[in-house]
């Protein structure tokens, strides 16, 4: 079933992004560790400038768990009508088509599932709240670098699909 793939496909994109964070983060901390870091005047802030990116680095890598804990308790909506927890595929008029996964953290996230590319959408974003409510064979507008292009949902995942 496509759904099981796509979740297993969803949990290991979360938890590469906590893997890439977390090592970022061991970077950003050595660099600030580093006896190079030491300020040798009171102008050079090489060392202050990688405190404040291990902190950053940090607080990525606690954003990245907050997200995969997430996504471990999530389920698909099994709803004709776009909701949140909502899966399906969008065609632009231009060819671009993905699959939608209408969720509350990841947006723009994109990774891949059975040859499909997979996009993940907030609804506080422009795009995520002018798909709350549509149904399969609905048309919407959509930008691209400020150009409007028409797109239809031409599919919703079920469960029973």
């Amino acid at each position: 079933m496509f759904l099981d793939s796509l979740y297993q496909a969803l949990i290991a994109y979360a938890e590469n992004r906590v893997k890439v964070a977390q090592e970022a983060a061991a970077q950003a901390r050595s660099a600030a560790t580093n006896t190079e870091s030491v300020a040798e005047t009171k102008w050079d802030t090489f060392g202050l400038e990688n405190s404040y990116l291990a902190h950053g680095q940090s607080v990525r890598v606690a954003e990245c768990e907050a997200d995969l804990a997430y996504f471990r308790k999530f389920t698909f909506a099994d709803s004709e009508e776009v909701t949140l927890g909502s899966v399906f595929e969008v065609e632009r008029e231009d060819g671009w088509s993905k699959v939608v996964i209408l969720s509350q953290c990841c947006g723009g996230g994109e990774f891949e599932c059975q040859a499909k590319s997979v996009l993940l959408v907030t609804p506080q974003t422009p795009l995520g709240k002018s798909l709350l409510g549509k149904e399969e064979g609905d048309e919407l507008v959509m930008k691209r670098r400020g150009e409007q292009l028409d797109a239809e949902i031409v599919r919703i995942f079920l469960e029973q699909d």
